[in-house]
């Protein structure tokens, strides 16, 4: 719950108390109105929310009916009512919870800002206009401009809501807390300017998902002094809006077993990462000077330092992405078949795949053949030395969806314990000793 949420919960406990005492009716109504206030200011600040219904609706309900009733109830209905008015307060506020995000701890803080990438030399496969390939990317990095506001989850909630719970099957709305949060990374901060450039690093979400879906572990990274570089891969991405407003959508798209067809999306991933770099050496080289806010990248991004993560099927874009371009130096596979060419080219980079609990995952994943392939090909990448199961964890524990609510474990989506902790300290210590 946020401050003003819980000062509208204890309003309305307080005036519950208030009629069970003799003061004056007058304090009541001070009381109300304060309610009233408090509820106003919540819908302005911050929009409404459906975890906090409950807190709505009693707002109305001391108004309207408690107060000329509540004297005449006897005490198991004050009981009652009092243990309701408890969890429909709190409760809601506790399984979906407003902020969710721990602080970054690294000694930067941390700034975030967005650009979209136009590749003039690919055409997009998804429409039939001959347009050239475009794509949205984030950067985390290090700042120490601290006034400008926190950034938002998403910066189109509403979009990204609809979309993600289309592509996913699920109620949008159960996104509405999280979507909405604010986070610990400061939107259009100014790079913090060092002698030496930044180490970059470059992400690539899940099937489904999309480039603010690990913001636990990129801004995390980024508060340690790398540039992290998020890329929403159009028509793949659910709540992808582009610079000058438009919405791709997502492409009719499923995740298919034929890996010849997971294959060819693969490459576009891939690709998708190599248009992104090709930008970034333009940047670098200072091809971007009338943006202000991308060219105070230029001469920060140490090009020579190169490392890419990605989840599930963003790790299959991370691993064949360093088999066949060499500029990226490390790399680092959560949790993700590695579809495309890795395994049979090689990977000479170092690189880390990291895994669910293997208990876990050959109890929901029956085809022995499958895990078998997995199993072979990630190891024939990173090296057996180089692969790590965690304890414990789930496919989604790779994400932010543990933080959405603590029911996600309930059904089984992850792990019973919160394993990001752990996958920060595995991914910055391998970044640290092959980049740094």
């Amino acid at each position: 719950m946020i401050l003003l949420e819980m000062v509208l919960a204890g309003l309305i406990l307080f005036t519950i108390l208030l009629q069970w005492t003799n003061v004056r009716k007058k304090l009541i109504l001070i009381t109300i109105i304060g309610q009233w206030v408090t509820l106003i200011a919540l819908f302005v600040d911050y929009g409404w929310r459906w975890p906090m219904i409950p807190l709505y609706f009693l707002t109305l309900f001391v108004t309207v009916k408690m107060i000329p009733t509540a004297k005449a109830s006897t005490i198991r209905n004050k009981v009652i009512l009092a243990t309701f008015v408890v969890f429909a307060l709190f409760l809601p506020g506790i399984l979906f919870p407003w902020y969710s995000f721990s602080e970054p701890t690294g000694e930067y803080a941390v700034g975030t800002s967005s650009y979209e990438v136009v590749d003039s030399t690919r055409e997009e496969r998804w429409l039939n206009n001959e347009d050239n390939r475009r794509l949205m990317v984030q950067f985390w990095y290090p700042t120490d401009d601290t006034r400008k506001e926190q950034a938002r989850y998403h910066n189109h909630p509403a979009l990204f809501m609809n979309e993600f719970g289309k592509e996913n099957g699920i109620p949008g709305f159960l996104l509405q807390s999280f979507a909405k949060q604010r986070t610990h990374a400061h939107s259009d901060a100014t790079l913090l300017n060092q002698e030496q450039p930044y180490p970059v690093l470059f992400f690539s979400h899940g099937f489904g998902s999309n480039r603010g879906q690990s913001q636990f572990q990129v801004a995390e990274l980024a508060s340690h002094g790398y540039i992290v570089i998020a890329i929403d891969h159009t028509y793949y991405s659910p709540g992808t809006v582009f610079a000058d407003g438009s919405n791709p959508g997502v492409a009719s798209i499923e995740f298919n077993e034929d890996e010849s067809v997971m294959d060819d999306y693969a490459y576009e991933w891939s690709a998708d990462a190599r248009s992104v770099m090709n930008w970034l050496e333009d940047v670098e080289s200072g091809h971007y000077m009338d943006t202000a806010l991308v060219s105070q990248f230029s001469g920060n991004l140490d090009l020579t330092r190169v490392g890419y993560l990605g989840h599930s099927f963003g790790g299959a874009s991370a691993s064949h992405t360093l088999a066949v371009d060499e500029r990226f130096h490390a790399g680092i596979n959560m949790d993700g078949f590695p579809y495309g060419d890795a395994a049979e080219l090689g990977v000479t980079q170092p690189f880390l795949t990291l895994t669910s609990d293997q208990d876990i995952l050959t109890s929901y994943i029956e085809d022995e053949e499958y895990l078998s392939r997995y199993f072979q090909q990630v190891e024939a990448i990173s090296g057996p030395d180089k692969v790590h199961a965690i304890p414990g964890a789930m496919h989604l524990d790779f994400s932010d969806i543990p933080l959405l609510s603590p029911i996600t474990s309930w059904f089984g989506m992850t792990g019973k314990d919160n394993q990001h902790k752990f996958i920060n300290k595995l991914t910055l210590e391998f970044f640290n000793d092959t980049l740094n």
